[in-house]
């Protein structure tokens, strides 16, 4: 009788076990969304710059991530860097973000901006007003950025 106890026992944990593997199956991988946009500054397409999204932790989006892109004749696709390879991707995980523009470097010396002539407001996550939330099937233009001076 205890045999039988002990088999039913070990029994029980083999299938709980089961099932909890094939949740986490049903819920592995991280889930990203294509973020793809256009980037103007008063209507002309900005071109060699960098669009940031930064999670906005105001907003409940608390993770540790940078998601960036260039943008080029005015296109932007934006990809998530992460802390691991693994959690790394083409992409933006759902939730709030602060949007800023970064200028390169040019000649040496730091020229955040004038170089593209980018109001200093676009270019700290403090002072941005540009606010996106990144969310599954966005309506056409949902991520375009119109910058004016």
């Amino acid at each position: 009788m205890a045999s039988e106890r002990v088999h039913r026992g070990w029994r029980l944990g083999i299938a709980l076990c089961a099932i909890g593997s094939i949740s986490l199956l049903g819920c592995g991988g991280n889930h990203y969304t294509p973020v793809v946009g256009s980037v103007t500054l008063d209507g002309q397409p900005l071109d060699g710059v960098r669009v940031v999204f930064s999670p906005d932790a105001a907003k409940g989006n608390t993770a540790t991530i940078n998601c960036d892109g260039p943008a080029k004749d005015g296109h932007y696709e934006l990809r998530t860097n992460a802390v691991t390879r693994s959690e790394s991707g083409s992409g933006v995980p759902p939730g709030w973000y602060k949007v800023t523009i970064f200028a390169p470097e040019t000649g040496g010396r730091k020229q955040p901006g004038p170089k593209h002539n980018i109001p200093q407001r676009y270019l700290h996550v403090t002072k941005t007003p540009l606010e996106i939330e990144v969310k599954d099937n966005p309506e056409p233009g949902a991520y375009d950025l119109k910058l004016t001076k």
